[in-house]
């Protein structure tokens, strides 16, 4: 069985790098809303294919460590978490491209006070999905743990962030277009966040066989 647990670690060695890139991915995003680096937006797009390519080598490996081994107990949790961690981070890397495009809209603008919360949910999310990857890794249930209840914030900052966004009574035609898009960014980093809460409720489950989806 040691030729077994050396896959599954390189397996585990595989997501993490993945994870990586995902996080980086997230962290670029962010800097392409606050700074208006548009070399982060290309950063961001050039990295998706990597991930597409991440995805499916990862799934392929799980499906074959499934067949050859026939795992039971854990060992077949962590295989079953490798595919759906897998997914969760496949998808942060979608609404990190997402909010690229909507940023790429947002041409020239004086930012609104709802940048603030904005900011600090980009900010908050980083770290939530920083955090998950290191749950993960380590099997670390408190910073699961941590993770999940750093969702209920982020969710606080985007309906205050909506709602601030909504309330701008401006007629003003381009103003108006930009807090719409400003509020697709804010709905796609709030995806983010529950992503990151997916992963550390799989965390969970694989240490615990304890399903807390739906429960925190």
């Amino acid at each position: 069985m040691k030729k077994f647990e050396q896959e599954l670690e390189n397996l585990k060695r595989r997501v993490m790098e993945m994870g990586q890139t995902a996080e980086e991915m997230v962290a670029l995003s962010t800097a392409a809303l606050i700074e208006r680096d548009a070399g982060a937006m290309e950063r961001v797009l050039a990295n998706e294919a990597t991930l597409d390519r991440f995805q499916l080598e990862i799934d392929g490996e799980a499906v074959r460590l499934i067949t050859i081994y026939t795992p039971i107990a854990k060992d077949l949790r962590f295989l079953l978490m490798v595919a759906r961690i897998n997914a969760e981070l496949e998808r942060i890397g979608d609404q990190a491209v997402n909010n690229c495009e909507y940023i790429q809209t947002l041409s020239s603008f004086t930012p609104a006070s709802p940048i603030g919360d904005l900011a600090k949910m980009s900010d908050i999310t980083r770290g939530m999905v920083r955090d998950a990857l290191a749950a993960f890794d380590h099997e670390d249930l408190e910073k699961a743990q941590l993770v999940l209840k750093s969702d209920d914030e982020v969710d606080q900052l985007y309906s205050q962030t909506f709602t601030d966004l909504l309330e701008d009574k401006a007629d003003d035609a381009d103003r108006v277009g930009r807090s719409m898009n400003l509020i697709l960014v804010a709905r796609s980093v709030e995806r983010i966040a529950d992503h990151a809460t997916n992963i550390c409720e799989e965390v969970i489950y694989m240490v615990n066989s304890e399903d807390v989806r739906h429960k925190h």
